[in-house]
């Protein structure tokens, strides 16, 4: 019997760092069903998620079958693979799947209706990619099965498969003569049968425990899992938003047999991933998840591991991750996405499923627990004005809340993607190339160009400008090294939202002059320089040689939030000063002696109490560490560590010791170095938007003792 060769892939750029850097369990979970499935087949089998790995081992071990991931951020890069690889090998059988596909997540059929022509845009999606011999447009791990038996039973030949002009179940590729759609018998998802508590999905054997997924655990990668697959909900942004199938789960038993697997292997090493993800929609919905809390605590007594875990928060039953968090140390990285205040614009995406008083309720349990409270805002969302806009922002800062504002996305496999909903809504695109999703690979230049909705029939394009131009000062407000800020604001009854719009108001007034007012203007005029009319003129403008320097440069091209509030840090003293400038100019007119103590007090010591200059320097810092005296006439520290506290009781003279910790500095540099490249600035936005710096205000800080 013929031995056949397969690979999958889950491909990722490396140009100037990788868009991902989780363990890549969406192809484990292929591989290892496919290799329980036909045991009885000789399958060479391997897993690769770097471009490069990939085409190499294309070009020398010649794969037989290859099967990619196709997402928003990888779908052009998956395309050229297929392209190249029939260069190498014209009978390689090249397979998709994922959610970037008309049909979209979850599809139990496809088909034209009278709005969306669902069938006409899977049958373009596949005439532009004629490399591509069949998409998965059900579960990868049924399907690619499928393919991989029908392959054999045509005796390793993809033309006598296409000869026959028949489909292969759980996918959709073109006719013979390319001009209509062979869609395959739709493949339940594995563990349809039963409920929830059915546990069906332990068919498929751990890619993790029986070491299928080794080569991911070295520390480069954070460790992935899946505990259940689905969405009860149906948010229409969302790529799950239009699934029709049942969620289906794994056994408490296996994932707890995973986790302390990974568990020791990460132990073992010198530098090992810190976090874990969970890649449910909605973890802690079930009451199992609760018990798998109790599974994973066993893992964290013997090993001190995860040190962080991260998840999306269920919609509803969040009490439920509330119990989880405190089962686990406090450890879960608590946070829920609001998108909208506004109850229209909520009814219209689904999210109804939260009132503002349930919300509340869940900022007050994580603030018990020391986390910063932090939602995720989308704009234009239907029914959403640029004014509701800002008054969703003030509800969220005036219970404590970081607002973190994204773009809609036009996903081709969304409502706000398909026909109908454009339609409905007048949503207007642009758009513009995805952060980091670029490279060149065998002399061609690849490029990922993102559909993004920038107004609506009650959101103009120019509104839209401005509320993201807005949330670049959010973001820069929210960050941790501004948290005694946030003490000083509320202990002076200052509103934080009416702080922040007369922050925007300053730096966008014509007299004021300094860093912090050409860092906002770069924001600003690069938002919407970045914007492009088709994803053709896109292309054309970044495949030019002087733009895609630029792009490897970071000139252009990068996360503009991440880029630019870094920007603002570096500029710190500045925007420390332009702060109580405003302090002392627009709320606190009236002050006296103590007061003027506690603002010259506060500033001076927010000036001193962080390394970001020893950072980002592109000199080495000092081999030795270094300290100075700070003397005040208030005692700011002691004063935000005490709530209900007179100014009086802390108005007196007062020194610190301020140290700079060169070790601490190294550890930090080195880190966000190895994790993201020798660029500085770059890096250390990077590292900041992984989560280290947002959720951990003392990362940065200088060590500190009061003296006398």
């Amino acid at each position: 019997m013929n031995v056949i060769k397969i690979l999958l892939g889950d491909p990722r750029y490396e140009t100037v760092g990788s868009h991902s850097y989780f363990v890549p369990i969406n192809i484990g979970y292929i591989g290892s069903n496919l290799l329980k499935q036909l045991k009885n087949i000789k399958i060479e089998l391997k897993l690769a998620v770097y471009a490069d790995e990939i085409l190499t081992l294309i070009e020398e071990w010649k794969p037989d079958i290859i099967g990619l991931s196709n997402y928003i951020w990888n779908k052009n890069l998956s395309n050229f693979i297929c392209k190249y690889a029939k260069k190498v090998k014209p009978n390689t059988l090249c397979a998709l799947g994922g959610a970037e596909f008309p049909s979209g997540t979850g599809a139990t059929k496809i088909e034209n209706t009278d709005a969306d022509r669902t069938y006409d845009k899977c049958l373009k999606f596949l005439t532009d990619r004629p490399s591509v011999d069949y998409f998965a447009y059900t579960d990868g791990e049924v399907a690619f099965v499928e393919i991989v038996r029908k392959f054999m039973e045509n005796n390793f030949s993809v033309k006598s498969m296409k000869d026959k002009n028949k489909p292969v179940k759980g996918c959709a590729s073109l006719s013979k003569e390319k001009n209509k759609l062979l869609i395959g018998e739709y493949l339940p998802r594995i563990g349809m049968h039963g409920s929830v508590r059915a546990q069906g999905r332990d068919i498929i054997p751990s890619p993790y425990t029986t070491g299928l997924l080794d080569k991911f655990l070295n520390g480069n990668f954070e460790p992935a899992f899946e505990t259940a697959r689905g969405c009860p909900f149906s948010c229409s942004f969302c790529d799950q938003g239009l699934d029709q199938t049942k969620i289906t789960t794994f056994s408490t038993q296996r994932l707890a047999e995973e986790m302390m697997y990974v568990g020791e292997k990460i132990s073992k090493l010198k530098n090992g991933s810190k976090g874990i993800s969970i890649h449910d929609s909605n973890w802690g919905i079930f009451e199992k998840d609760v018990k798998l809390a109790n599974h994973i605590l066993k893992v964290i007594e013997k090993y001190d591991w995860p040190q962080t875990i991260a998840c999306l928060t269920p919609k509803t039953n969040w009490n439920n991750l509330i119990k989880i968090n405190d089962i686990l140390k406090n450890r879960i990285q608590l946070s829920l996405s609001m998108q909208s205040v506004k109850i229209e614009t909520l009814k219209e995406v689904k999210r109804t499923n939260w009132t503002k008083e349930q919300y509340i309720e869940f900022i007050k349990e994580v603030k018990k627990r020391g986390k910063p409270n932090i939602s995720e805002m989308i704009i234009p969302l239907p029914h959403e004005t640029e004014e509701s806009f800002y008054q969703g922002s003030k509800f969220l800062m005036d219970n404590g809340v970081q607002s973190e504002t994204y773009t809609l996305m036009m996903l081709v496999g969304t409502e706000y993607g398909r026909d109908n909903g454009i339609k409905k809504f007048n949503l207007k695109s642009k758009f513009r190339i995805l952060a980091k999703q670029f490279g060149e690979y065998r002399g061609e230049k690849i490029l990922e160009i993102e559909k993004i909705c920038v107004g609506t029939n009650s959101m103009s394009f120019q509104s839209f400008l401005n509320c993201r131009n807005y949330s670049f000062i959010l973001k820069l407000l929210s960050m941790p090294v501004l948290s005694p800020l946030n003490t000083l604001l509320e202990r002076f009854l200052i509103s934080k939202y009416d702080f922040s719009r007369e922050l925007t108001k300053t730096i966008q007034d014509n007299n004021y002059k300094g860093k912090l007012k050409d860092i906002y203007n770069g924001f600003c005029k690069e938002s919407l320089g970045e914007l492009f009319d088709s994803k053709e003129e896109a292309i054309e403008y970044y495949s030019k040689q002087e733009n895609y320097e630029a792009l490897i440069r970071g000139d252009i091209g990068e996360q503009l939030l991440e880029k630019y509030t870094v920007k603002g840090l570096i500029a710190y003293d500045e925007l420390i000063s332009t702060i109580f400038f405003i302090l002392r100019n627009k709320f606190i007119t009236d002050g006296n002696k103590i007061v003027d103590s506690v603002l010259s007090s506060s500033e001076k010591w927010m000036k001193n109490l962080y390394i970001i200059d020893a950072v980002v320097a592109e000199k080495e810092p000092p081999k030795k560490n270094k300290s100075y005296t700070l003397e005040m006439n208030f005692d700011f520290p002691e004063w935000i560590k005490k709530e209900n506290s007179s100014l009086d009781q802390f108005k007196k003279k007062i020194s610190y010791k301020i140290n700079i910790d060169v070790k601490k500095v190294n550890f930090i540099r080195s880190e966000m170095i190895s994790l993201f490249g020798t660029d500085r600035k770059r890096a250390f936005a990077r590292y900041l938007a992984r989560g280290t710096g947002r959720t951990k205000n003392d990362l940065l800080e200088k060590s500190f003792e009061r003296l006398g």
